[in-house]
């Protein structure tokens, strides 16, 4: 399997990170993406991607952060460029496989919703400049960004829809255009709708990822305590039931799905072809 999103720069790793890693590995999780979703964390993905090559990364601006690009109005700032201009420069480094997370987030509104919109847009066009995949980040605002994505236009490398929450619509919406669907401990809640929503969607294994944002939203048994990418396992077989297929065939499928998207896989699976995966 593939984490194919995860924060281990986070301060919570700080202590264990090897040991978090290496619980990982022993649950069958044999790869990484780690997500930026500000200037800092951005560099410190691609820093952990460096140094280890079970570890992607992934480099963009969280809509909670969209204030660094453009101002209330929707503006860009005079320093945008040049901090698009490093985002740019961090994508090209070794390891880096998408922009994200990046989209738009109406439940916490940290920014104002015209400087998130700015900034979802411009990093669509770098996206599409890079010719990279995109890693939404998507709350409250499932109509707002599927419109606006739709407005501006999709990369042609397509896109993920993280810790996928949204209705039929949204559903379709992404299996129309190619996009995978993220997928992590929620869908083992007794609340989730998505055991209900994926099938009446017609999502199979091939239109999903695994993901577990850890240190966030952990897995039923571990709700309450910090996420980790071992607790995969628990998400995997809880998806596999919803979707009607074994959790082995759910594991390699995702991790060909996580291939096709990204274009590449971590560390030795680099060395799988694909294909033999599906």
């Amino acid at each position: 399997m593939i984490d194919s999103h995860v924060h281990l720069n986070r301060d919570e790793f700080t202590a264990d990170r090897d040991a978090v890693i290496g619980r990982a590995v022993a649950a069958g999780v044999e790869g990484f993406l780690n997500v930026g979703y500000d200037p800092e964390s951005s560099r410190a993905s691609v820093e952990l991607a460096g140094g280890d090559s079970r570890i992607l990364a992934s480099v963009g601006i969280h809509p909670h952060d969209a204030s660094l690009l453009a101002d209330s109005d929707g503006r860009l700032l005079p320093g945008a460029p040049a901090l698009l201009d490093e985002l740019r420069e961090l994508a090209s480094r070794p390891g880096v496989v998408a922009v994200g997370e990046i989209g738009l987030d109406f439940y916490r509104d940290l920014s104002p919703r015209p400087a998130q919109s700015t900034a979802l847009t411009v990093q669509l066009e770098l996206a599409r400049d890079l010719d990279l995949p995109v890693i939404f980040h998507i709350r409250d605002a499932y109509p707002e960004t599927l419109a606006l994505v739709d407005a501006v236009g999709l990369p042609p490398r397509r896109a993920v829809l993280h810790s996928f929450a949204g209705d039929l619509t949204a559903a379709r919406w992404a299996l129309d255009r190619g996009c995978l669907l993220g997928i992590g401990g929620p869908v083992t809640y007794k609340s989730s709708h998505l055991p209900d929503l994926l099938p009446a969607a017609g999502v199979t294994a091939g239109d999903v990822l695994l993901e577990t944002d850890a240190p966030w939203l952990p897995p039923v048994p571990f709700r309450g305590k910090r996420n980790e990418s071992a607790y995969l396992t628990n998400t995997c077989d809880r998806l596999a039931q919803v979707l009607g297929v074994p959790s082995s065939d759910l594991a390699s499928r995702t991790t060909a799905n996580f291939g096709g998207l990204f274009g590449t896989l971590p560390g030795a699976l680099d060395e799988v072809d694909a294909t033999t995966l599906e």
